[in-house]
């Protein structure tokens, strides 16, 4: 039997990278993203429809003295979370991520997927002079230094083959290509357009890479990274599917021969975006924080759209983490125009498995 020595989480948003100044640049963006999602009523709608609906207290919130507060807020957490991971002993990570148009496009979509090679090429993003300084600083954040990132592939096997015993159809991998690319969507709920990346070389998903690059304190760490559909319908995993996922994840760990091992559970993702649902944000990390598997495993659907549903990363570590409740660290409701888009930013952490 393992033993499990803690979990960490962060959301991995530009937010959590960028100063209060390079926010407002960041924001933007906001006016021409295809992906904002309206809540409750859970409808995709323009930036222009967003705004003229939006609460007015929101603009009183749209300044850098707010974002430099809650860009001081969020690294301080972000230190945290990074001097409580150099606390802990750790020989292997398990992390749960999500891929948006990075490995997996819609000629082969896999809900679960575990990647079990010996080691996971890191890759940083391509940095040119046409970029704005705040899509280089956020670029930088996913990792600079290209690396071959160690896997436990032979803990990554045994928890493969008891997820397939406990009757979860895994996907698997071992090797990365030397390009990716392709298309998703149109498909259903708000993903009625369509997505087009050209083929390029990809390190590990901005979902894990943000983690390791942040707040693993320097260390090489050992990875088994867990992808899971969040995003795209119409095969994205469900809230309960997450939560039983993690909980079956950490029955394999209970059951692994070696004693000795130390094993930890992370993600990165979410809160909620690109626009802000605080009262789901909220719910959320109350069932993080009492280990609440009914209230998580019941979130609902029509609120988990778009890039908000990187939540059920958190879902999936909280599974693993069973009983062990989180403390939260860190959130901000990160708003950063008047229409009410940004990012629920948040940091986690689950101080041991018991």
């Amino acid at each position: 039997m393992a033993k499990v020595v803690g979990g960490f989480a962060s959301s991995h948003s530009p937010l959590m990278s960028l100063t209060g100044e390079l926010w407002e640049m960041h924001a933007k963006n906001d006016l021409r993203n295809r992906e904002l999602v309206k809540m409750p009523e859970g409808k995709r709608v323009t930036y222009d429809e967003l705004l003229a609906g939006a609460d007015p207290k929101i603009a009183k919130m749209i300044n850098r003295e707010v974002f430099d507060g809650r860009v001081d807020h969020i690294q301080k957490g972000l230190d945290e979370l990074d001097t409580r991971f150099g606390q802990t002993d750790i020989d292997v990570m398990i992390m749960f991520g999500d891929d948006q148009s990075e490995f997996f496009f819609e000629d082969n979509m896999p809900s679960i997927n575990l990647y079990w090679g010996d080691t996971i090429k890191m890759l940083p993003r391509p940095i040119t002079d046409k970029m704005t300084e705040a899509q280089k600083v956020s670029s930088r954040a996913y990792g600079t230094v290209e690396k071959d990132w160690p896997v436990d592939s032979a803990l990554g096997l045994h928890v493969l083959e008891s997820l397939m015993e406990d009757d979860f159809d895994i996907a698997q991998s071992r090797y990365l290509r030397p390009e990716f690319g392709g298309k998703i969507g149109p498909a259903t709920w708000y993903l009625d357009m369509e997505r087009s990346t050209e083929p390029r070389p990809f390190g590990i998903q901005h979902a894990f890479g943000f983690g390791m690059a942040r707040w693993f304190h320097g260390k090489t760490v050992p990875v088994i990274p867990i992808t899971i559909n969040t995003c795209y319908p119409p095969n994205w995993i469900s809230p309960r599917r997450a939560y039983n996922l993690g909980r079956a994840v950490r029955k394999a760990v209970d059951a692994w021969k070696d004693e000795g091992v130390r094993v930890a559970f992370g993600c990165t993702g979410g809160l909620s975006h690109f626009v802000v649902d605080e009262e789901l944000d909220r719910q959320t990390l109350k069932g993080l924080e009492t280990a609440n598997g009914e209230i998580l495993t019941s979130l609902p659907r029509h609120r988990l759209q778009s890039a908000t549903t990187e939540i059920l990363n958190w879902v999936a570590v909280q599974g693993a983490m069973g009983d062990t409740k989180m403390e939260t660290i860190t959130y901000e409701a990160g708003y950063r125009t008047p229409a009410g888009t940004g990012c629920g930013c948040a940091v986690g952490h689950w101080s041991n498995g018991h």
